[in-house]
């Protein structure tokens, strides 16, 4: 033996046989699963009878052989010299008589007495019942000869008779043997001995993990890795290899049916009991148990488990598929019987379905795999319950049901892919349109084509329900918070909205209103919980924030909501939110991080994915690349196809817009006013025309009077100022720029500062350029050029520091020799001279003066004197080493924004 560990039990049959040679019959039963190393102590044995004068007989037990009376022992006389042993024989019943048995044993008696008898018998529990009855009345009648029967069998395993095992605990002259597999250390001397490169310490332990200890696994191993190319890190044993035939080894020697066994542990995993592997293989659970009992011996098993995959997938790749795919059936069916978790029924539901099985037959099923799916998507995320919810939709039957499964399999799709989950929705709709469809199945699709941006399908559903309901015939429907609301507003359950139609009596300020209504939205998105049913109430939510004045603080909920989408695995949300993100970062004029973020939601979907979605994302990339001057890649992108349903959803809208002021910036006016007018023929017709989202009036109105077209121009202005979201700063502040463009001078005058201060306060800091440049060239034109260049120069730095080059350069031309070397280098050095030098007041009053407000109107913003803003200029001159108003440093725009609210 080349176990160390092996030493004691090599040392009792050692003893067994020096003492039987002696005169002292005796026994000796090998006990060991299989595998573990009894044939190899027999084949010790066999070596030392060899260097000595013992006569040796052996016969190997073979479960082919079992039903041949007497095969077992016509091996044993076939070993020995002719004539010295009779010939076996069984009675016309199959089993010996008494007297052959007497002859026989008598025979045995007089060859021991000659020399040193070894008999040998390998499995034995696979003997024939006759052998038996011979070898147990050797057992029986073993006095005084000089003889060593030797039986081997493994743990766990019922012999065809259990007389013959009673007769071996009545003998004393039994000893008895028990092989156990390796431990970690034996493992590693058994690799450290072994001929060929030695395993590393982590590999030799990663080898006792998938052997199990089990000495035929473990060489089986070794041979694989001495096979291997030299400097393995890794080692995995090959598919089919030594390894794996090593484990069908085990089997086979454990006894019949293992593999079925071994299948049916794989497929019921932790779901296995002794009665439900009875079941699936049709034998008593006890049976099931002890069988279960020798494989976790042998290291095939531990406990009911296989201690690791390659041991499984071993047993797996001899299973046909239809038997696998029939174990995953009848186990499914088994757990639904006995009330087991949806989750676990279903993915056997869906494992059958995989290996080419039929659920025909399982008509519970669809009901279960509905289930599940609403857990799975708790547990595993969205593409396991996509897949159970398409297994429960084709073995549907029902219409309604298949409509129901279809529109719940978009909801839970749109996570992954929006393109997939638009396309599932085609089926519902069709059932709608041919009137087939259930009430109660109208509201979720409203909602869910309503999240989609397909506001005109939603619209037609709404439509449907408003009917049945004043039918009479759809209770409970109305102000279910799933479908979009009636005036297209950004609602969300539980946040009030303006109404649309006009501002009332007695209502409170638009300041105050505002933060009112964007602080319930802030609490409404954070201790709303993220699902399919919450979605699109919480984008509701996050545009109720972002256009009603805190585009900051949708921005951080933003960022918490792709933190969740992410924790959740749901990409297409992660698109969603960042989108929505670069939206908003857009707004607050942040154009780098706007184009970061749009990308970031074009990553997050599937390629070739043909969603209406992006064009939301791309919509933002378009505008932040052309404010940005990057007009070639804006060109590149426009030739990209788009999805057919773009312009049938709202996210069209926003990319009609991107379009429409690329070809504006390019001086494609005509083209540029068509998509102008399209995007707002679709608001209108869809009941979403809000200018705080999409101020299509004012963009027209900008192209037309380029065109000279200005009476159209002035009234689509006056058009928006009628709106209600015209008391919104963002809103207001461009319509007084585009009205002050038609207006004489002294009122542009009062109308562009009124705009800047509207800007001012939206946080749209490009917008805010904007007008600072059509106030500066204002100023210019009523003969102020000193105010003039102030303001042009705090428009440039504004537009510098959000990155929008585009208008950077259209402001340069207007800009002294001066100010062009001041943005060359001396600005950043006045700007550190100002942070570090000036008092808060000093600043407040450098910058509204820097920016063009003369010292009567610095008093008035600040509620100073005259005399006091005079003092604090006197003393911003010294410390900033300058003598005159134009040369201070304008480009601090929050400063702006601090002074002005004071």
């Amino acid at each position: 033996m080349e176990f160390a560990e092996r030493e004691p039990e090599v040392q009792i049959l050692r003893t067994a046989l020096s003492e039987s040679r002696g005169g002292a019959p005796r026994i000796v039963l090998i006990e060991g699963a299989a595998g573990c190393g009894k044939s190899e102590l027999i084949d010790t044995l066999a070596e030392w009878t060899e260097a000595g004068d013992d006569l040796s007989l052996r016969a190997f037990g073979s479960p082919t052989e079992r039903e041949l009376p007497l095969g077992l022992m016509r091996q044993l006389t076939g070993d020995a010299p002719a004539g010295t042993l009779p010939e076996v024989s069984t009675a016309p019943d199959g089993q010996p008589q008494v007297s052959a048995m007497r002859e026989f044993q008598a025979a045995l008696e007089r060859l021991s007495a000659a020399t040193p008898l070894v008999i040998s018998v390998d499995d034995v529990h696979h003997a024939d019942s006759a052998s038996l009855r011979y070898l147990q009345h050797i057992v029986r009648h073993c006095r005084s000869t000089r003889m060593l029967l030797v039986l081997t069998t493994p743990l766990h395993q019922d012999g065809q008779d259990a007389s013959f095992g009673t007769e071996l605990l009545r003998s004393r002259n039994v000893r008895r043997i028990r092989l156990r597999r390796l431990s970690p250390e034996g493992c590693r001397r058994v690799a450290a001995g072994s001929h060929g490169p030695t395993p590393r310490e982590a590999l030799s332990g990663e080898l006792h993990a998938i052997s199990g200890g089990n000495p035929l696994l473990l060489r089986a191993l070794l041979e694989e890795y001495r096979s291997a190319p030299a400097g393995t890190d890794t080692f995995l044993p090959e598919q089919g290899g030594l390894f794996g035939q090593a484990v069908l080894t085990c089997l086979r020697h454990n006894g019949p049916h293992m593999l079925d066994l071994g299948a049916a542990l794989a497929v019921l995993g932790d779901a296995y009991t002794p009665e439900r592997a009875g079941r699936l293989l049709g034998v008593p659970a006890f049976a099931a148990a002890q069988s279960v009992a020798s494989l976790s011996a042998s290291g095939i098993l531990d406990g009911h488990r296989f201690p690791h995959p390659h041991t499984e997938r071993a047993i797996l790749d001899q299973v046909p598929a239809d038997v696998l795919a029939g174990l995953h059936l009848r186990t499914a069916e088994l757990l639904h019987l006995e009330g087991e978790s949806v989750t676990e029924v279903a993915r056997h539901l869906l494992a059958a379905t995989h290996m080419g099985g039929s659920l025909s037959a399982a008509p519970w099923a669809v009901d279960v795999l509905r289930e599940a799916a609403e857990d799975l998507l708790t547990r595993s995320g969205p593409a396991r319950a996509s897949e159970a919810l398409e297994l429960a939709h084709e073995l549907s039957l029902d219409e309604q049901q298949r409509a129901d499964i279809k529109t719940r399999l978009a909801a839970v799709t749109w996570r992954v892919n929006p393109g997939r989950a638009e396309k599932h929705l085609s089926a519902p709709l069709a059932v709608l349109r041919s009137g087939r469809l259930a009430v109660e199945r109208l509201a979720p699709l409203a909602g869910l084509l309503t999240s989609q941006g397909r506001i005109a399908e939603a619209a037609e559903v709404m439509s449907m329900i408003l009917r049945e309901t004043m039918a009479g015939g759809a209770g409970g429907h109305e102000g279910s918070g799933h479908g979009p609301r009636p005036d297209g507003m950004p609602g969300a359950p539980g946040i009030r909205v303006e109404n649309p139609r006009g501002p009332g009596e007695g209502r409170p300020s638009p300041g105050t209103e505002d933060s009112a209504e964007a602080t319930v939205a802030e609490r409404f998105l954070r201790t709303t919980v993220l699902t399919d049913e919450t979605l699109e109430p919480v984008m509701r939510a996050l545009r109720s924030l972002s256009y009603f004045g805190h585009p900051e603080r949708a921005a951080a909920c933003c960022r918490e909501l792709i933190a969740e989408a992410e924790r959740q695995k749901a990409p297409a949300w992660q698109a969603l939110f960042s989108s929505a993100l670069a939206a908003v970062l857009l707004r607050l004029s942040d154009l780098h991080a706007a184009e970061e973020y749009a990308r970031r939601a074009l990553d997050c979907l599937p390629e070739q994915s043909s969603s209406a979605f992006i064009g939301s994302p791309t919509a933002t990339l378009i505008r932040a690349r052309t404010l940005m001057g990057d007009h070639a890649t804006v060109a590149r992108q426009l030739h990209q196809p788009v999805a057919d349903t773009l312009f049938k959803s709202t996210h069209g809208l926003s990319y009609l817009r991107a379009r429409g002021l690329y070809l504006m910036a390019t001086h494609q006016l005509h083209a540029a006013l068509g998509d102008f007018l399209e995007a707002g023929r679709l608001a209108k017709s869809w009941g979403v025309d809000r200018p705080a989202m999409l101020p299509w009036r004012t963009d027209a109105a900008d192209v037309l009077f380029r065109l000279g077209e200005t009476q159209r121009a002035k009234a689509l202005v006056e058009q928006q100022f009628a709106d209600p979201d015209a008391r919104r700063p963002w809103v207001r502040g461009i319509s007084l720029r585009l009205r002050a463009v038609t207006s004489d001078p002294r009122q542009q005058l009062a109308l562009l500062n009124q705009s800047v201060e509207e800007l001012s306060r939206s946080g749209d800091r490009v917008e805010l350029a904007r007008s600072l440049v059509a106030l500066g060239r204002s100023l210019r034109a009523v003969s102020e050029p000193a105010r003039a260049d102030a303001v042009l120069r705090r428009a440039w730095n504004l537009a510098r520091e959000c990155g929008a080059e585009s208008l950077c350069e259209e402001i340069s031309p207007e800009l002294g020799p001066e100010d062009r070397m001041h943005r060359s280098g001396a600005q950043e050095e006045c700007r550190s001279e100002l942070d570090t030098k000036l008092s808060d007041s000093e600043r407040r009053v450098a910058t509204l003066a820097a920016s063009g407000y003369t010292n009567r109107e610095v008093s008035l913003k600040l509620h100073i004197t005259v005399s006091t803003v005079e003092q604090h200029l006197t003393r911003v001159y010294r410390k900033l080493n300058i003598t005159r108003r134009q040369d201070l440093p304008v480009d601090l725009h929050l400063t702006v924004s601090t002074a002005e609210a004071v």
